[in-house]
């Protein structure tokens, strides 16, 4: 008989998911809970097991395409038909044989009619994906695939022929020499051809790229939180000398060892203490501020899918020294593909390190349902007025946007300073905790 195995909700109410890629193909035999395809959804690439065992009879979609959560995935042909699990569609029925004509009497049978086995039970029953059955079921083994081999093949490209003079001007108007048709003798290309070529460009090309889960979902929710939500920020140059010597110190005791993000991030949760507004949330709907008595503080990372919120739940249980061992964790998991969904929905504030691709800083814009965002921007060698004279410090951007139903100017001024003079002055947050 035939079952077919539809997309299941993979967690937090999730509508649909993308087939990132298939381990399996139309013919294979598979195991139960044997990883068949590859799928992301708006949160993360998960691998997804098979509830049947079986021979794979057809995919209902392909790579790339989007399949909503319920549709159906994979159809397959069962070896038993007590294997049929959690929704098994019936096969289709084979032609019945032709009635006996009534000139021919019927054959006599050579052996009593053995009693037909009952049907299998219509009761449902709720399966998890992944779940595993302890029915000691045989684990077909997959048909061996053979591919064809072709031979790569490297396109020629001879280099452009130019003298010095040439080369030099080519490199000034920004042309490339290989793309230039040469008229000179031998093939070399002349200050002629590059103005030839300089007066018909060649037409620009493009490409496009097809959204991701990933990326159309993040697209989706930036769109949603910079139409419904009244962005505001404040900005802060902050002199971080004192808390980078202070990290330098404790790396050099040996063993973990606070980093500035870390350090940065133990100074902003505990700004939020004393600011509770930029640990919130908006209810539209109820008309009320949902403040939060935990800091599950957010950590923006980019990964080749696209940007993602790791939260580091608890934070403020955490010093800095175990935050920035729960960070890199959870930043690897996320550029990965191994963090769990609960890690990338849970945040209530977030921070954002665009100071480590070279910037100065930026505004960010909030992640759905949070009050606020920081942004820490790169730290540079500056002229700074220290001690009544002028010295060379280490100083950063700090920018806080903020949901403005939430909280006002005066509160997210007093958040980001306090913020920067733990920063400044690091003893200050032993002294205030």
């Amino acid at each position: 008989m035939t079952a077919v195995f539809r997309l299941p909700d993979l967690g937090e109410g999730l509508t649909e998911s993308e087939i990132v890629a298939w381990k399996v193909s139309e013919g294979d035999s598979v195991a139960l809970n044997q990883v068949i395809a590859e799928v992301e959804t708006a949160k993360a690439v998960i691998d997804l097991p098979s509830p049947y065992a079986g021979v794979i009879r057809r995919l209902h979609a392909s790579e790339g395409e989007t399949v909503e959560v319920g549709a159906p995935l994979v159809e397959y042909d069962l070896e038993d038909a007590a294997e049929a699990a959690a929704d098994p569609e019936p096969a289709e029925p084979a032609d019945a044989p032709p009635a006996p004509s009534a000139d021919v009497p019927p054959a006599p049978s050579a052996e009593p009619a053995e009693p037909e086995p009952s049907e299998p039970s219509e009761e449902r029953v709720a399966m998890l994906v992944g779940s595993v059955r302890m029915d000691g079921a045989r684990r077909p083994t997959r048909r061996p695939r053979t591919f064809a081999q072709t031979p790569f093949v490297r396109a020629e490209r001879s280099p452009a022929r130019a003298f010095p003079p040439v080369r030099q001007l080519a490199k000034q108007r920004g042309i490339d020499l290989a793309a230039v048709t040469p008229t000179g003798e031998g093939g070399v290309v002349t200050r002629a051809d590059l103005d030839r070529a300089a007066a018909h460009p060649a037409p620009p090309t493009s490409h496009r790229e097809r959204l991701s889960g990933l990326r159309r979902e993040t697209a989706k929710a930036m769109t949603a939180s910079a139409l419904s939500v009244p962005h505001a920020a404040c900005f802060l140059q902050v002199d971080v000398t004192e808390t980078l010597r202070l990290a330098r110190d404790l790396a050099a005791e040996g063993g973990a060892s606070p980093t500035l993000l870390s350090l940065a991030s133990r100074a902003i949760v505990l700004a939020a203490r004393r600011t509770p507004g930029v640990n919130a949330r908006f209810d539209a709907d109820a008309g009320e501020i949902e403040f939060h008595d935990r800091v599950n503080l957010g950590i923006a990372v980019a990964t080749d899918r696209g940007l993602v919120v790791a939260s580091v739940d608890d934070a403020e249980r955490l010093d800095a020294i175990a935050l920035a061992g729960a960070i890199a964790e959870r930043a690897a998991a996320a550029r990965d593909g191994s963090i769990g969904l609960a890690a990338l929905t849970s945040s209530t504030l977030t921070v954002s390190n665009v100071g480590v691709f070279g910037v100065d800083g930026g505004i960010p814009i909030l992640t759905p349902g949070q009050s606020a965002i920081v942004a820490l921007g790169a730290v540079r060698r500056t002229p700074w007025e220290h001690d009544g004279d002028i010295a060379l410090r280490d100083v950063m951007t700090i920018t806080v946007s903020f949901d403005h139903r939430v909280i006002d100017g005066r509160e997210a001024s007093a958040f980001l300073v306090d913020v920067g003079e733990m920063l400044e002055r690091p003893g200050l947050a032993l002294a205030r905790g």
